[in-house]
């Protein structure tokens, strides 16, 4: 073999080491984006439910079934969300409690049923949907909790904003703010 046709041959190598290199790399990062994709695709059966409209109410003074403070929020159309997927977080200026675990089985609260390190709560009165055993929230059906006014952790004149949340995609489906009046 001449030295000419060597260095020919061996100029060839280049390119078809180049093109092997682009295709190696170019399917590493199908596979790469194929695995992202279908993993997303695996997790879209956690949809959260549409809960077209809700509305709320905070009655200060005596209510049917849990008395003042109570807090209502009306589902009001949209899609039918089974009480054991709900979630309700409550947000006061200075406080914050989470309702879990729900429903409860009677109208009262459990240790395992809140997460309220500022006692935001009334622990012995729920109701609606998230009581005596649960109903799915549909349209017409309300959830309803009383506040700990007593403790003083609602004023006048304070914000109160309420979140009902899908527990398994941890998607919000009605948010409400609402203000403590006398």
């Amino acid at each position: 073999m001449s030295r000419s046709s060597y260095n020919r041959a061996r100029r060839g190598v280049s390119p078809v080491v180049g093109v092997v290199l682009v295709l190696s790399i170019t399917v590493l990062l199908a596979a790469t984006v194929g695995g992202v994709a279908l993993h997303a695709v695996g997790e879209s059966d956690r949809r959260t439910p549409v809960v077209a409209r809700s509305t709320g109410q905070f009655v200060t003074g005596p209510s049917s079934g849990c008395g003042a403070n109570t807090v209502t929020v009306r589902h009001a159309g949209g899609d039918s969300v089974p009480a054991d997927e709900l979630e309700v977080a409550v947000a006061l200026p200075d406080a914050a409690a989470r309702l879990v675990d729900l429903p409860v089985p009677g109208t009262a609260l459990a240790a395992n049923n809140t997460d309220d390190p500022d006692n935001v709560v009334y622990d012995y009165c729920v109701g609606g949907v998230i009581a005596d055993g649960g109903q799915p929230w549909t349209a017409g059906r309300a959830i309803s909790f009383q506040l700990n006014a007593g403790g003083g952790t609602v004023e006048p004149g304070d914000t109160i904003d309420v979140r009902v949340v899908h527990a398994p995609s941890n998607g919000v489906l009605a948010a409400v703010e609402l203000t403590a009046r006398r």
